[in-house]
C-alpha cells in the first residue's frame, strides 16, 4: 500500500513538473496594440510578425527583440510566408466596410527579403480569401468563402478559380508532401487531395460534426490535427482521409495548432487559451496564463516558441531555459503556408 502511494506521489510530481516547465511563457514587448495575426520564421534568427493596419515586425536575433518595418499597406496583414531568404508573400485583406470596388484580398510579394513589396491581386471578383499555402515545388493555392479554391498559374501572377463540393467558408489548408494536401473550414468541412489538387475528396469526420475548423497541422504526411470552435480538436493518422475527436478540456474557440513531433504539441485560442500535450493529443493540459486576449497563431523554431494575438500580444517560450530538448524540425503543413 505504501509503495503504491509512493508511486502515485512520484507520478503527480512529474506531471506538475512537466506542467510548470510547459507554462513558462513570457510576455514580450511588441511596441504596438495592433491585432497580431501571424508569426513566421525563415530560420532560427530571422522572423516576422504581421497584423492589423499594415503592422509588420522583424526580428533578426531569434525573437529577443522586434522592430517595426516600413508600412507598405494600411490593410490587415493576415499571413506571412517565405519560400526562401529572398522570396516571400504577405497575404492582405481590406476592411469589409472600406474596400470599395477593389478585390477584398491581395498579396504583397518580395524578392529582396522584405526590403520592398509588389502588389498582386488574388482575384478580380468579390471572393474573400482566408488562407494561402504551397508545396515545396511552389504550387500555391488559396481558399476562402463559399468553398472557393484558387490555384496560382505557371506565369506566377494569375490565379485559376475552382470550387469544392461545399458552400461553407474554407479557412485553412496545406500540403503534407509534394502531392497530398488537406483543406478545412466551417460546417465540419475537411477535404483531401493525393494528386496536387487535380481532384479533391471529402474526408470522413467521426460524429455529427458542424465544427468550424480554423486550423490544420501535419507533423508528417500521415499524422495531423485540426482545431476549431468550442475547443474541438480532431486527429488523423492516414493523411487526412479520416478524423477522430480528441478531448481538449476547454470550451474556448481554438485558432491554431502546432506539433513538434508525433507526441508533443500545442494549441491556442480565445481568452488566452494555451493547451499542451505530450501524448499526441490523447491528453491535453490547459496552461494558466495572465494573458486573457485572443491568441491567433503559434510557431516553434530553433528551440523557441512564439504566440501572437490581439492587442499587440507576443508570448515566447525558451525551451533551453526549461532544460527541454526540442525535437528535430518537422515537415509540416503549418510551415508551408
Amino acid at each position: 500500500m505504501f509503495f503504491a502511494k509512493k508511486i502515485i506521489f512520484v507520478l503527480c510530481c512529474l506531471i506538475c513538473f512537466q506542467t510548470a516547465k510547459a507554462a513558462d511563457w513570457k510576455i514580450q514587448e511588441s511596441g504596438t496594440f495592433a491585432w497580431l495575426r501571424d508569426v513566421y520564421f525563415l530560420n532560427a534568427n530571422k522572423g516576422f510578425i504581421a497584423g492589423s493596419s499594415g503592422t509588420l515586425l522583424l526580428t533578426e536575433d531569434g525573437g529577443k527583440s522586434w522592430k517595426p518595418q516600413k508600412t507598405f499597406t494600411e490593410d490587415t496583414i493576415k499571413q506571412v510566408y517565405f519560400s526562401d531568404e529572398n522570396t516571400g508573400w504577405l497575404f492582405c485583406q481590406k476592411n469589409i466596410y472600406n474596400r470599395g470596388a477593389d478585390a477584398p484580398s491581395y498579396l504583397l510579394k518580395t524578392i529582396d527579403g522584405g526590403a520592398s513589396w509588389e502588389k498582386t491581386n488574388l482575384t478580380s471578383g468579390r471572393e474573400r480569401i482566408a488562407k494561402i499555402f504551397s508545396n515545396k515545388n511552389g504550387l500555391m493555392m488559396a481558399v476562402g468563402e463559399s468553398g472557393v479554391l484558387f490555384v496560382l498559374q505557371d506565369d506566377g501572377k494569375s490565379w485559376k478559380k475552382t470550387a469544392l463540393a461545399t458552400q461553407y467558408l474554407l479557412l485553412d489548408g496545406g500540403f503534407t508532401d509534394e502531392f497530398r494536401a488537406v483543406i478545412v473550414g466551417a460546417g465540419g468541412s475537411v477535404f483531401f487531395t493525393e494528386d496536387a489538387g487535380a481532384s479533391w475528396n471529402k474526408a470522413f469526420v467521426s460524429g455529427d460534426v458542424k465544427t468550424k475548423f480554423n486550423r490544420v497541422f501535419f507533423v508528417n504526411k500521415n499524422s495531423g490535427w485540426a482545431v476549431g470552435t468550442q475547443g474541438k480538436i480532431y486527429q488523423t493518422f492516414n493523411g487526412g482521409k479520416s478524423w477522430r475527436a480528441q478531448t481538449s478540456g476547454v470550451a474556448a474557440d481554438l485558432t491554431d495548432v502546432f506539433f513538434l513531433n508525433t507526441a508533443e504539441g500545442w494549441a491556442v485560442g480565445d481568452g488566452g487559451a494555451i493547451l499542451h500535450t505530450t501524448t499526441a493529443g490523447n491528453i491535453w493540459t490547459a496552461i494558466n496564463q495572465s494573458v486573457n486576449r485572443k491568441i491567433e497563431r503559434i510557431f516553434f523554431v530553433g528551440g523557441k516558441g512564439f504566440a501572437v494575438g490581439f492587442g499587440g500580444t507576443i508570448l515566447s517560450l525558451d525551451r533551453a531555459e526549461t532544460n527541454d530538448d526540442l525535437p528535430a524540425k518537422p515537415q509540416s503543413v503549418k510551415k508551408s503556408k
